[in-house]
């Protein structure tokens, strides 16, 4: 087997977490000193965007290189097409030991099958709940090996209850029935009663750290996805990380014009819909202030143990010949727009996502504004390990006649982040293209992000949102309707088409002419 470079790699994931919520952006709040500590190794990207901002586009996007249209999960409880190509089985493929710990979220949790089948739905929440599942099934999506943590919080299911009640644990500590005092006035906030020593997040990067340790004792290559299931909501940090944060002590970005939005947000605000089932009337000042203080405090919570994980790395040496990735699958509104959650939002706080790499060749503590997003993550991971992307080997593939001449092909709309670690100056894409289908409302939004606006249309109205994300950062002012910049949309609309067709995939590859 040929040398790679870097041996390892390790993906570190949360779930839903927003991309300034991190103190070496300058966050005047949030106190994340081991991501800040990855951050000075590497490179943060300041223009990361997920391609959906709900779990499983977002993570099968992730795994599979591909855009929701193409790899088939428009919405959560979707079966991606058969035949697609994963990220951990290439790995695999290659060598590497596979692991992952935590959250994956790649099939469904609630399928609704009569009989529970492990095989093709292994994070069946109700078959864990009633005791039909009691180990993962693998291989899964090429994960040799899996310690598995299904749901959040309130609702969290899998190995990792097993784990749990073998420390003395009770999983009815893990529920708002059984939270401590003082009582939340803010939906879905609470205060764990369960020891941060007995948390899902300590589950999850013990799993880790024992797969790197066995894969350093025996000079394996490994490639370990470590994903944490926070700071997602129910918003319900253990202690002491639960009164870590002075709710009044909380900045809150100014205020937005919300009557320029489309109308769907009105009946949104008055709680007359319920966007993936969540009431946003009634959300108050004080009620945002204590659902961000208590989001800092699961945010502190994750980076700590994350840092047990770093600490690992370097425990064993491992940093000059490993990559190692942090990343959300989405981010939330945390009350910008006066919404909560996410839906079929393309506002900044949703799309927009932490992103991290250090690498063997990244100086250390740079920061780049090129626009990048999910679809790359496999091309930039395959990039580091020097393994061709799928598909490739057609690319110079002899045929015995040619119909005309063949143009090169995209085999994969997604574009490589490691030219980007030796010259943050440089760019790589001039836009991102986001599409986020809603069942509950029946929208489907498609939007484009460029360096200088956000544009997001809805296919069947012609209401539509259009921010200046140069002087408009907080995406104050909707501009769609706005006379001056009628020619600028018409451009940006076209701008999209056209990023939309060419991020369409050439896979799977055709045998020529046959």
């Amino acid at each position: 087997m040929r040398e790679r470079n870097p041996r390892n790699v390790l993906l570190i994931c949360v779930d839903q977490m927003r991309a300034e919520h991190l103190g070496c952006v300058g966050h005047p709040n949030v106190r994340t000193p081991n991501l800040d500590r990855l951050a000075a190794r590497g490179i943060r990207f300041s223009n990361s965007y997920c391609n959906n901002p709900i779990c499983m586009p977002a993570r099968t996007t992730m795994f599979t290189g591909l855009m929701q249209r193409d790899h088939g999960v428009r919405i959560n409880g979707q079966q991606a097409h058969p035949g697609l190509h994963y990220l951990p089985q290439i790995f695999k493929d290659a060598g590497y030991r596979t692991h992952a710990a935590g959250k994956l979220h790649l099939t469904p949790y609630v399928p609704k099958l009569d009989q529970p089948d492990p095989q093709r739905f292994p994070e069946d929440l109700e078959a864990w709940n009633r005791g039909n599942f009691s180990e993962f099934t693998t291989p899964y999506f090429g994960f040799d090996t899996v310690d598995f943590v299904g749901g959040h919080t309130s609702f969290v299911f899998g190995e990792y209850i097993h784990w749990l009640k073998s420390k003395g644990g009770d999983p009815e500590m893990l529920k708002p029935n059984n939270a401590r005092k003082p009582a939340c006035a803010a939906a879905n906030c609470y205060r764990m009663a369960l020891p941060a020593e007995l948390h899902y997040n300590r589950y999850i990067t013990d799993s880790t750290i024992r797969h790197i340790d066995s894969c350093a004792a025996e000079n394996a290559s490994f490639f370990t996805f470590c994903s944490i299931p926070d700071p997602h909501f129910p918003v319900a940090p253990p202690a002491p990380y639960d009164t870590l944060y002075n709710p009044d002590d909380v900045k809150l970005p100014p205020p937005s014009e919300t009557e320029r939005l489309p109308p769907i947000y009105q009946q949104v605000h008055e709680g007359k819909i319920h966007p993936s089932g969540t009431d946003n009337s009634g959300l108050t000042e004080a009620k945002r202030r204590e659902m961000l203080a208590l989001t800092f405090g699961m945010i502190t919570h994750l980076d700590t143990e994350i840092g047990r994980v770093l600490d690992t790395l370097d425990r064993h040496g491992l940093w000059e010949n490993t990559v190692v990735a942090f990343v959300s699958d989405h981010g939330d509104m945390m009350g910008d727009q006066g919404l909560l959650w996410k839906a079929f939002y393309t506002f900044d706080g949703c799309i927009r996502i932490p992103t991290i790499v250090a690498a063997p060749e990244t100086p250390g503590g740079l920061v780049s504004d090129s626009l990048i997003c999910q679809m790359d993550l496999l091309p930039t991971l395959l990039d580091f390990a020097d393994l061709p992307l799928p598909g490739s080997e057609w690319r110079e593939k002899p045929t015995p006649f040619e119909r005309g001449s063949v143009q090169p092909l995209n085999l994969l709309g997604g574009r490589s982040w490691r030219s980007l670690l030796s010259d943050p100056e440089k760019t790589i894409r001039d836009s991102v293209v986001i599409e986020n289908d809603e069942p509950s409302t029946g929208l489907r939004p498609r939007c484009l992000v460029t360096p200088e606006f956000r544009l997001t249309v809805y296919a069947g109205q012609s209401w539509g949102e259009m921010f200046d994300r140069v002087k408009d950062p907080f995406e104050r002012r909707n501009l769609w309707d706005d006379p001056k910049f009628q020619s600028t949309k018409a451009a940006l609309l076209q701008k999209l088409m056209d990023a939309y067709t060419q991020e369409t995939p050439w896979l799977p590859i055709p045998p020529w002419n046959s």
